[in-house]
């Protein structure tokens, strides 16, 4: 316990927590901060397409078949997250299907933001990690969302009901889930990764490289603020039928930990792939449910999972699924 205190006080004085911490701040005390949209979308694209280039230039040195068990893993925790999350939202805190067919969507996907912090944070402790991870990244974010949706398309069809918006068509679906901004902007930076000259790389370097952690930074105070808004918007609500947002990820990491040490990944490794299990989507996964399932309560799933889930994982889960790692594989 003692070690798993440590870990988690060092992650917590790293600049990164402490901005979002910050963005916390700002918004309980009715700061008049304020990110304008266009800089929030520029730093986003550096964000997610500095992920990709650095993940696309590792992959270089990377064959497929030492992937393979990764991402048929990968897979599979973002199809049992998807069914275990339905289930707990369903029978234990009594929602609404559609609520919990939409919630699940979102802790079956992962979030990039999590993602980085992680690997910042793996960085800091000087741990290794298996260079295809950011291939994973991308690998996950969409197969809970496609199933969701055909989910919820086979439960309206079994009780008579018809789907009649155009945005709840498959291919729409597909498209968002697929080629949405955040998954075409990290597969487009894996592809200028993979094949781009090293000597254009380096030219590019300034903004995709050395100002990364500092863009994060100013992201990340972003974020706090609008998950903070987010959590204030949610009144009237018993904070008991939240507790979901702390439970799934928890649940996710164990089995993350446990997945990655099956399959012989290092102690990073194992770490990164917990950190994605445990994690929620708030960019990929609203984009596409909020217009498959509109009767799906949008402000309950943004709001956990951007409100709640990202700062338990900030905070607390990416120490202690480390800790956990450490504990099984290392």
């Amino acid at each position: 316990m003692d070690q798993i205190l440590e870990i988690a006080y060092a992650n917590l004085l790293s600049p990164m927590i402490l901005f979002f911490l910050l963005g916390i701040i700002a918004v309980l005390v009715n700061s008049d901060l304020k990110v304008p949209t266009a800089f929030y979308n520029g730093y986003t694209m550096i964000i997610l397409f500095t992920i990709g280039i650095k993940g696309g230039i590792e992959l270089r040195n990377v064959s497929l078949v030492e992937m393979v068990p990764t991402i048929i893993a990968a897979i599979l925790l973002s199809v049992v997250m998807l069914l275990l999350s339905h289930i707990i939202l369903r029978k234990v805190f009594h929602y609404s299907f559609e609520d919990s067919i939409a919630i699940a969507a979102h802790y079956g996907s992962v979030s990039a933001v999590t993602f980085i912090a992680g690997l910042a944070f793996l960085d800091k402790v000087g741990v290794l990690y298996e260079s295809y991870m950011s291939a994973v990244l991308v690998i996950m974010e969409g197969p809970a969302i496609i199933l969701a949706i055909i989910f919820y398309k086979l439960h309206v069809q079994k009780h008579g009901g018809e789907v009649d918006n155009p945005n709840a068509k498959m291919s729409h679906v597909v498209k968002e889930a697929f080629f949405g901004k955040s998954i075409f902007l990290l597969l487009g930076g894996i592809f200028i990764g993979l094949v781009a000259h090293t000597d254009g790389l380096a030219n590019i370097q300034p903004l995709f490289g050395d100002l990364f952690y500092g863009v994060l930074c100013i992201f990340l105070l972003h974020m706090g603020m609008i998950a903070t808004m987010s959590m204030r918007k949610m009144k009237n609500v018993n904070p008991i039928s939240f507790l979901f947002a702390f439970i799934l990820p928890v649940l996710g990491g164990v089995l993350g930990v446990i997945t990655g040490n099956i399959i012989g990944l290092s102690v990073g490794g194992t770490t990164i792939l917990a950190i994605l299990s445990g994690s929620a989507s708030y960019i990929a996964a609203p984009a596409a449910i909020s217009q498959a399932i509109p009767k799906a309560n949008s402000g309950l799933t943004l709001g956990s999972a951007l409100g709640l889930t990202l700062p338990f994982n900030l905070i607390v889960g990416i120490p202690f699924y480390y800790w956990l790692a450490t504990l099984l594989v290392g």
